[in-house]
């Protein structure tokens, strides 16, 4: 944390610090393999191109960025880890103008890997659609921002309600992506995932997972896409770093074709796995 290496119990940070104060940061999270942390320059560029969207230039270039990550990785004696680094503007006056930030704080939590229940990938898990709405005209939609009420509020819907993820539709009510993934559903021979002028977020496992369905003879696509088309897909699936490649079998009282997680949905599972070795 700001260049001294602190056990999670001795870390502060002022209370002016605009990240504290507004959300006002950006962040990347990573997932190490065998002491290897998977796609680590995609995620640099992803956290460089949000700073460039919200004004904050990354103060520490990236080859530093690198050696702490791996620093913290063996420190902790891990091998499957879990790793996030924040950025926020820095601690300045109170109120709104970011002109009076100094010292950007650098944040990079490093721990063991807890994967999702197994159930999830055997059984699938369950999406319901929530009251909040992405705004796909926003160029925040870009950026990986500390501001995350709108998917924390998104995720307590889905908890009372018995989902175990909230479906954020944009505002023209199109699906966008889920509260912490981005979503694709398969279509006879196309492989789709709505596209970013949808308010998804560009996400790095999205990215990879498109980039492998010709392996499947699939046509990956990205386009808009409606509620009521994602409900009647052959199959459905989310991604992320940490989650990977989980299958969908029900959204709000829908069931996504015969309710199992497809053969699709396992295939691109497991070539996502070869990918990261």
């Amino acid at each position: 944390m700001n260049e001294k290496i602190v056990d999670e119990k001795k870390a502060v940070i002022s209370a002016f610090d605009r990240g504290v104060l507004y959300g006002d940061g950006v962040f990347e999270t990573m997932r190490s393999y065998d002491k290897k942390v998977f796609a680590l320059d995609r995620h640099l560029d992803r956290l460089e191109a949000s700073g460039d969207i919200t004004g904050i230039k990354i103060s520490k270039d990236r080859k530093y960025l690198k050696y702490i990550i791996y620093k913290l990785i063996k420190i902790n004696r891990l091998k499957d880890a879990y790793i996030r680094l924040a950025v926020t503007r820095g601690a300045g006056r109170v109120g709104l103008d970011a002109t009076t930030a100094r010292d950007q704080s650098l944040i990079i939590i490093v721990k063991r890997f807890t994967a999702y229940p197994d159930k999830f990938y055997k059984k699938g898990v369950i999406l319901c659609t929530s009251s909040i709405r992405r705004n796909e005209r926003s160029r925040l939609c870009g950026a990986k921002t500390l501001n995350y009420l709108n998917n924390i509020i998104a995720r307590m819907e889905a908890q009372r309600r018995g989902a175990t993820d909230a479906l954020l539709l944009n505002t023209k009510g199109e699906v966008a992506e889920s509260a912490v993934s981005n979503i694709f559903m398969v279509k006879k021979k196309d492989l789709v995932t709505p596209s970013l002028e949808s308010g998804a977020l560009a996400g790095i496992t999205r990215e990879i997972v498109l980039s492998l369905a010709h392996r499947l003879n699939l046509n990956p696509v990205e386009r808009r896409v409606g509620l009521a088309e994602l409900k009647s897909a052959k199959e459905a699936f989310l991604t992320n770093t940490l989650m990977e490649v989980m299958p969908v079998v029900r959204v709000d009282n829908k069931r996504i074709a015969n309710g199992r997680p497809g053969l699709v949905t396992k295939s691109i599972h497991r070539l996502y796995k070869e990918s990261v070795k």
